[in-house]
């Protein structure tokens, strides 16, 4: 199965936008109406990681939330992570835009290439999205990330 192949079938078919921001790297703009109607927007990022499962590859997903402070509700975060089905949330080394390192929190997944469908990516990144969407809004005041 190749990415970008089906990024492009998914995101022609749900009305996302799609970028390739470096080769092989993609981020998709996953749109979630909301119960007002108004649409509210989630990057998730996508890429193949060679030998990542088992010696075999797979595809990663991820959708970065904000920075970790030790003033977040870890306890209440992770009760909410319940609603995960394909992700997780984690807690990962990383950079603020200006290069300072930091530690942020992500909502991933892991996709083996040999054990996944077109279908099942449609959930991963919906199950991101919606869940990354939900972390930005009450744990760090919204799309700021």
């Amino acid at each position: 199965m190749d990415l970008k192949t089906v990024l492009t079938t998914i995101c022609d078919r749900w009305k996302y936008k799609l970028d390739e921001t470096s080769p092989g790297v993609f981020r998709l703009d996953v749109a979630m109406k909301q119960t007002d109607g108004s649409l509210r927007y989630q990057y998730v990022y996508a890429w193949l990681i060679k030998e990542r499962y088992q010696g075999k590859d797979a595809f990663y997903f991820n959708s970065r939330c904000g920075v970790y402070t030790p003033n977040i509700n870890l306890y209440q975060m992770l009760k909410e992570s319940s609603y995960c089905t394909y992700c997780s949330v984690i807690i990962t080394n990383d950079k603020k835009l200006d290069g300072t390192p930091c530690e942020s929190i992500v909502v991933h997944a892991i996709q083996p290439v040999e054990l996944t469908s077109e279908a099942i990516l449609t959930e991963v990144i919906w199950d991101i999205a919606t869940n990354a969407d939900v972390i930005e809004k009450n744990y760090f005041g919204g799309d700021n990330n």
